[in-house]
Formats: C-alpha cells, sequence, structure tokens
C-alpha cells in the first residue's frame, strides 16, 4: 500500500507560536509595571498621609496643644513607624511633655540618614536634663569633635558641670563666647556659670558681662537687669543704678517692681514699713497674677498682715493660687483656727488631697497629734492615683516638717517613673532634714541605680556608706576613683579623706585637702569641714581643728558626722 500523504503543515505556524510568546511576555512585563505602579503610587499616596498627620502634629504642637497634636503623630508612626519627619516631632513633642519616651524616639531619629546636627543636639540636651550623662557622652563627643557650634559648646558646658567638672565648663563656655561674640545667649550663660563661682575675680567678670548686656542688648536687657538685681556684693552705687534701670523697663511687671523695692530695701532698711505699704498701694488693683507675685514677695518678707489686708477673701476664692497665698499669711500668724474656717468653706474649690494637707497642719500646730495622723493619711489616699497632687502632698508636709508623712508620700511618689528622681530627690533630702541616713542611703542608692553614669550620685552614696563603715574598702576605692577623674571636685576629696578615715590613716585623709587652690572652709558644708576637721586631730593638729569646729553648726551635721568631731573635743 502506498503511505497516505502527510498533510503539509502551514508555513506560519511557527511565527505565530513566536508572536503568542512575545504577546505573554509583553502582559507579563505590563502586569509587572502595572503591580509596581500601584505599589509606588500607594506608597506616594501613604507618604502624603504619613506627612499629613505629621504636618497637622506640628501645627498643633506650636500651639502647644499636646494631647492632639500626639494624636496626629500616633497615627503618622502608625501607617510608617521609620518615618522622620513624623519621630522627629513626636520626639519633641515628648521632651517638651517630659514622657520617658522622648529618649526612645529621639535614638530612633538618630538613626535615620535623614537625622542632622539640631536633632543631634536636641537629643543630647535631653539627656544631659535626665542625667543620662553616658549617653550623652556618646551624642556630645563627635559633635566636638568636628567643628562645633555654640550650641554644642553650649551642651558641652551644661554636661560638664553635671559631671563635676567646673573649669572644663568654663572653658567650653569660653569657646563658645569666642567663637560668637555677639551671641547674647552664649554670652550670659556664660554669665551665669561665672556667678557661680566662688573666685572673686570671676564673679566680678560676670557682673561686667551683665551689664554690658544690661546696656546694649534688646533680647537680655531685661533678664540681665533682673539678674544683677538679684546678685550678691552690689555696691550701694550700682543698686542705686540697678533701681533706675529696673523702674525704665517697659512695660511695668510687678517682678521688677519688686526687685526694685528689694534693692531700697537693702539701700533703707529702716524704710521697710513705707516700702512694703507702696508695693501694696502700686499693685493691690492689678492682676490675679500680681496679687499671687505680690502676696508671695509680702510672706517672704514676714509681712502677712498686709496680704490679708490687701484683697478681699472673695478675690481669694476665686483663684486658687491666691488662697493658698492668703492661707500661708494666716499660717505665719499661727491663725490655725481661722484657717480651719476659711477651709469649710463652700467657696473653696482646692483639690481635697489640699484641703486635708492644710487641716493635717493645723491639727499638727495645736498638738492635735491623732487628727494630724488622720488627716494625712487622708491626703495621700486622695492623691494616690495623681502624681502632681502626692507632689504637692509630699512637698509640703517636708515644709511642715512631718518627715515620717513626707516619706511616705514621696516612696508612693517614686511609683511613677516619670517622677522617681524627684521622689528618690525628695526622700533623700529629708532624709537628711531628719537626720534619718538609712532613708537617705536608700534614696541615693536607687539614683545611682537609675543613673549609673552621674558620679554625684556615685559619690553620695559612697558617702554615706562610708559613714555607716559599711564596705569601706570597696567604697574608698570608688571615692579614689572620682577624686582621680575630678582632682577638682571638693565633694570627691572629702569622701576618700573620710574612707581614709575610716581606715585609721589620718595622714592619708589629710592629704587630700592639699588642694592647688586654697581652700576657703567657712564657704563649705558644715558636713565637709567635720571631715576635715577629724583628719586634723587625727594628725595631732588640734588648735587647727578647734579654730574649724567653731564654724560648724552643730544641728547641721547628722550623728555620725558629729562622732567624727566630738572623738577630739
Amino acid at each position: 500500500m502506498e503511505a497516505e500523504p502527510r498533510a503539509e503543515r502551514p508555513k506560519h505556524t511557527g511565527h505565530r507560536k513566536r508572536r503568542r510568546g512575545r504577546w505573554w511576555i509583553l502582559a507579563l512585563v505590563i502586569v509587572v509595571v502595572l503591580v509596581l505602579g500601584g505599589v509606588l503610587a500607594y506608597q506616594w499616596v501613604k507618604l502624603r498621609r504619613v506627612d499629613k498627620f505629621a504636618t497637622a502634629g506640628d501645627s498643633l504642637l506650636k500651639a502647644n496643644k499636646l494631647n492632639d497634636a500626639a494624636i496626629q503623630y500616633r497615627v503618622a508612626l502608625q501607617l510608617d513607624p521609620n518615618n522622620y519627619h513624623a519621630l522627629t516631632g513626636a520626639a519633641r513633642l515628648a521632651s517638651q511633655a517630659d514622657r520617658p519616651e522622648a529618649i526612645e524616639l529621639w535614638q530612633k531619629v538618630i538613626e535615620l540618614r535623614k537625622s542632622t546636627v539640631q536633632d543631634r543636639e536636641d537629643y543630647a540636651e535631653l539627656l544631659i536634663k535626665n542625667n543620662r550623662l553616658a549617653l550623652a557622652e556618646k551624642i556630645l563627643d563627635p559633635l566636638l569633635r568636628g567643628n562645633p557650634d555654640t550650641r554644642t559648646l553650649r551642651l558641652a558646658s551644661r554636661y560638664s558641670v553635671k559631671m563635676g567638672e567646673d573649669a572644663k565648663a568654663l572653658e567650653f563656655m569660653r569657646i563658645a563666647a569666642k567663637r560668637a561674640p555677639d551671641d547674647d545667649a552664649t554670652r550670659f550663660q556664660l554669665a551665669d556659670l561665672l556667678a557661680q563661682s566662688t573666685n572673686p575675680s570671676e564673679q566680678a567678670e560676670a557682673r561686667k558681662i551683665l551689664w554690658d548686656l544690661a546696656g546694649k542688648s534688646n533680647t537680655y536687657k531685661q533678664v540681665a537687669i533682673e539678674s544683677l538685681a538679684a546678685a550678691p556684693q552690689l555696691t550701694g552705687d550700682e543698686q542705686t543704678r540697678l533701681v533706675q534701670q529696673l523702674a525704665d523697663l517697659t512695660p511695668k511687671t510687678v517682678k521688677d517692681d519688686l526687685l526694685a523695692a528689694d534693692l531700697k530695701l537693702q539701700l533703707h532698711p529702716d524704710e521697710g514699713t513705707h516700702l512694703y505699704q507702696g508695693a501694696v498701694d502700686r499693685w493691690r488693683n492689678g492682676t490675679t497674677e500680681d496679687l499671687i507675685h505680690l502676696s508671695r514677695w509680702l510672706n517672704i518678707h514676714q509681712q502677712p498682715e498686709l496680704v490679708l489686708s490687701s484683697f478681699p477673701i472673695e478675690k481669694a476664692f476665686a483663684d486658687n493660687q491666691l488662697l493658698l497665698a492668703r492661707l500661708d499669711a494666716m499660717a505665719i500668724l499661727q491663725r490655725w483656727n481661722d484657717i480651719d474656717e476659711v477651709l469649710s468653706q463652700t467657696e473653696v474649690t482646692l483639690d481635697p488631697s489640699v484641703i486635708e494637707s492644710f487641716h493635717a497642719r493645723t491639727a499638727q500646730e495645736r498638738n492635735a497629734t491623732l487628727d494630724a495622723e488622720v488627716h494625712w493619711s487622708h491626703a495621700i489616699s486622695l492623691a494616690a492615683s495623681d502624681p502632681y497632687k502626692l507632689r504637692f502632698v509630699a512637698n509640703f508636709a517636708e515644709q511642715s516638717h512631718a518627715g515620717a508623712v513626707a516619706l511616705k508620700a514621696y516612696e508612693q511618689l517614686a511609683r511613677f517613673p516619670e517622677q522617681a528622681d524627684l521622689a528618690y530627690r525628695g526622700i533623700e533630702r529629708v532624709g537628711l532634714k531628719t537626720g534619718d541616713i538609712a532613708a537617705q542611703r536608700g534614696a541615693v542608692a536607687k539614683i545611682s541605680a537609675r543613673t549609673p553614669d552621674d558620679p554625684n550620685a556615685a559619690d553620695q552614696l559612697a558617702y554615706l556608706n562610708l559613714l555607716l563603715g559599711e564596705d569601706v574598702e570597696k567604697n574608698l576605692a570608688a571615692a579614689k576613683k572620682l577624686t582621680e577623674q575630678f582632682p577638682n571636685r571638693l565633694s570627691y576629696r572629702v569622701t576618700t579623706a573620710l574612707g581614709y578615715l575610716r581606715q585609721h590613716n589620718a595622714a592619708a585623709a589629710l592629704a587630700e585637702f592639699n588642694a592647688p587652690v586654697p581652700i576657703d572652709w567657712k564657704q563649705t558644708l558644715p558636713a565637709w569641714r567635720a571631715v576635715y576637721a577629724a583628719a586634723l586631730f587625727g594628725t595631732h593638729k588640734n588648735e587647727e581643728a578647734q579654730k574649724v569646729i567653731e564654724t560648724i553648726p552643730r544641728d547641721k551635721l547628722n550623728s555620725q558626722e558629729r562622732a567624727l568631731i566630738e572623738s577630739g573635743d
């Protein structure tokens, strides 16, 4: 049989398949392009939305509407957690509001490529403020190694002050002032630093800068005059000149008027009655803020009767700060029953924890111990959920010499992370006032643990441990290390000397006070003088020791510090 002839394949079939393949590839490319375009479009739209929310947050932050701003930044960061605009805005908001998350937000900011020198300076400023000094050093060091601007130098100065390196702080400020001789903010900070010096020539230099600012600068003229008015060691001519300059300032303010009145009191102490009444006559019809300032000033000058006669009680009921100033005046006069009567009025709108605190104070002053305890307990309970109310109760109890109550309130305040540092310093302060060295040491230990790179906290903890004679070798080693790092810091030398005294090595203790610059012991803390006197006694320099002891108020020492000098008396 013959084979059936094979059908001939059309010649264009292969071309058709190749064309079909190209169409599929083209379709795929189009799909990919559309997908990528959609993704890019989505990203662009999302970026626009993020920027819109962040910009809204900026506007609200500028208007000081912090809660509303926080909502906008939060939404922006939910859309894009690494958005530079949203992160910097949120970080600045958290810094302004003293929120604990501020440090974490700034850390994220500086990890971004877009971060700027200003961002790093803002972060360093926050770290210095919160005593995160080791981290602050890591941020400042690269800035200082480059070509630092005046703000970086000013921050380095503040960091050095916190580290106890006053000479280095002053050096940074002098460099900043030299680089920017017309920068009034820098010159004012330099003057402020010089004014804190114990060196008379540096204090005089501070006054010279302030006089220059007062005469030439518009921005800092008022603050310079006010700083000079509050400065010590002014001559009579300087005081008279400042009275006139304060009078020439416009607009007239109660603060400047009362500063001038203080200067006049120093110039003419016998005219006090006239000057007090004159201040009342000028400001009794002023704003509520003016009356608050006037009342507090009169209370400081022990003029409570003038406070009570300057404005009616009805006006005090309209503003709680003014009412508190009036209650303070009544307390100065020891009118405890009248205070209770005022607090019972229906017009009083003070927080219940504040009212209970005042009732506790009045009961305490009447020696009604049980009533006082009940009212203090109620005050703490009412304030327990609000850190700001707890701060008031703690501070009020401290000022009322109710040490145990103040300690309890500060301990509760320490439960709030953002208030912990303030609370522990309050406990330390109350412990110092009451002689409760255990409470004082416990608070300092917490502060040191929270800020392990703070040399002042480490020194204070070593000092208290050495006072109690605990872990002498370890704490002496810590003190010696600090002294080696900061040889010009007298407080660290005192702690080291105390450590040597605990090892019965008075000669080594005394050697710690061989400073290159003579120490003016009358200007130092009583506790430091006690350690110095003990070192003198231990080296048989009894006459010198007695001269130092004569300058020490014994009531300013705790029992352990008194024991240092009583053994040699």
